[in-house]
């Protein structure tokens, strides 16, 4: 895991901006989602291209601009964070810019290094996010399953108290209830609501403000279920 970022204090401010409900791409009801005829009994090439979303599904606000701001370029509504790029698996491979103090400033916001797009399921994996006994132990440790509705894996909790054997890895599912999935980029419309949605294990998170999705710091207050 590379070396930690500590994330500027989100400050909630108000601006004027159109407010509307999130489009998630990827439909959990499809009839592919979690078809066990895939080769490793998990989800197929098609339903990988479901989870994502292209660009024109999440439009960003007014605030940001159409493209990647230059660092250092001028800026009007403070604290407002606007994401560039298609990696709906994780915020660490697109890039980020917030406005701090009147200025674009390129931000590190997950824990988490930028990986691959995910491919297939591996075997191990349910064929539906339904069938996860979340809670439970698992193996092997370190398998993560992606399914059009949530991210789920099979790891040692990172949250509690450091365990001498290193621990046992339990099933956990992400974003939780109430939350979009795949996770909207930073910048788009959504619905004012004040809870966190996890979509890093005790790592990152984003949260409805003033109409925007917009990026938190996460951390673990105690064991992962």
């Amino acid at each position: 895991m590379n070396a930690r970022y500590r994330v500027v204090g989100l400050v909630v401010v108000v601006w004027s901006v159109g407010c509307g409900g999130t489009t998630i791409a990827g439909n959990p009801n499809d009839d592919d989602a979690g078809d066990s005829s895939a080769p490793d009994g998990g989800m197929n090439d098609s339903d990988i291209s479901e989870v994502g979303y292209p660009d024109s599904s999440h439009p960003l606000l007014p605030g940001c601009p159409a493209s990647a701001p230059t660092a250092g370029s001028a800026c009007s509504v403070e604290s407002l964070q606007c994401e560039y790029g298609n990696a709906w698996w994780s915020v660490a491979c697109d890039v980020v810019e917030q406005c701090t103090n009147g200025e674009w400033q390129t931000t590190q916001l997950s824990f988490d290094p930028c990986s691959p797009e995910p491919g297939p399921n591996p075997a191990s994996c349910p064929a539906t996010s339904g069938g996860v006994p979340q809670g439970s132990s698992c193996s092997p440790a370190n398998t993560n399953c992606y399914y059009p509705d949530a991210f789920c894996q099979c790891a040692v909790p990172l949250g509690g108290p450091i365990q001498i054997d290193g621990g046992s890895a339990y099933w956990t599912c992400l974003p939780g209830t109430g939350c979009p999935y795949p996770r909207p980029p930073l910048g788009s419309a959504c619905v004012t609501n004040e809870n966190v949605c996890n979509y890093e294990d005790c790592s990152y998170g984003q949260m409805c403000v003033n109409g925007a999705w917009q990026g938190e710091e996460e951390g673990c207050a105690g064991t992962a279920q």
